[in-house]
């Protein structure tokens, strides 16, 4: 199986964008922030950007597989974008994958926007230690929060809300990947699953819990993550003895970002990987 995997995108900044679908791809995953109608969107449709994806238009004749991000709720009330974003990939016949599980062939999707629990800093410490880790994570991301995000009734959803919706996706998707398959598995979430995914440039701060979470123990139980939300190329190998048995766990994520930052030059437009 070849798959070609895109995230990050913002197609609200750069709306001429157009993938370089490759005919010999079996299958497309789109993790997340590919559009959306946050303040000064330039997208003129009413598609996310999701259009230039679309089997059902003539797109592709690959499979889509799509996982939202953080970025198609903003300044829409979350549950309509949700709805909205759900028929816009059924209108487009594109495959809904937020807490989805879809096998094809041998191989087993599971998938999950994720959202951050703001703990990824927080491991090994005592309780009290956790909770100011936890708190100076969660104004880091209100400081940007406050400027833009998804809303519920009309009111922004700040980080504990990011949390609460985190702690949901973090339930569903252990329960999914505990559930035994003869194949090979690949989990797709829109947040990293490890600090390994952090993005250099940065380091790591009280803000890159708002992008990674700290879920290494469920990587044995894929073969392959694929991931978006951070603006940086990670391909990586994590690896390890879980019960006795050897394992290995592929980490990926191919995002475009924003030209503005130096970001679209690790962008791989015709990245395949090969399951």
């Amino acid at each position: 199986m070849r798959i070609q995997l895109f995230s990050d995108l913002h197609l609200e900044r750069y709306p001429a964008f157009q993938p370089e679908l490759r005919p010999d791809a079996d299958l497309i995953v789109l993790a997340g922030d590919i559009g959306s109608y946050q303040g000064g969107s330039r997208l003129t449709g009413t598609d996310f950007g999701l259009e230039r994806f679309a089997p059902a238009l003539g797109a592709t004749r690959a499979q889509v597989l799509y996982v939202p991000g953080n970025h198609e709720y903003d300044g829409l009330e979350f549950d309509e974008a949700h709805a909205r974003l759900r028929d816009t990939c059924a209108r487009l016949g594109i495959t809904w994958l937020d807490r989805e599980t879809v096998t094809i062939g041998h191989v087993r999707f599971i998938g999950t926007t994720l959202w951050a629990d703001f703990d990824a800093l927080a491991g090994g410490h005592e309780l009290t230690k956790q909770l100011q880790l936890r708190e100076k994570a969660i104004r880091a991301a209100n400081y940007y929060l406050n400027k833009n995000t998804t809303l519920r009734d009309g009111a922004p959803v700040l980080a504990d809300g990011w949390r609460a919706m985190s702690l949901d996706c973090q339930q569903w998707l252990r329960a999914a990947l505990a559930v035994p398959f003869d194949g090979v598995t690949v989990a797709v979430t829109h947040f990293a699953p490890s600090l390994k995914s952090a993005d250099p440039r940065y380091g790591v701060s009280p803000g890159t819990a708002g992008f990674c979470n700290s879920l290494d123990d469920l990587l044995p139980l894929a073969d392959v993550w694929m991931h978006g939300h951070l603006h940086c190329l990670n391909d990586y190998v994590a690896t390890g003895v879980e019960n006795g048995r050897a394992w290995s766990c592929r980490v990926v994520a191919n995002p475009l970002g924003y030209l503005s930052k130096g970001e679209q030059e690790g962008f791989r437009p015709g990245l395949v990987i090969e399951l």
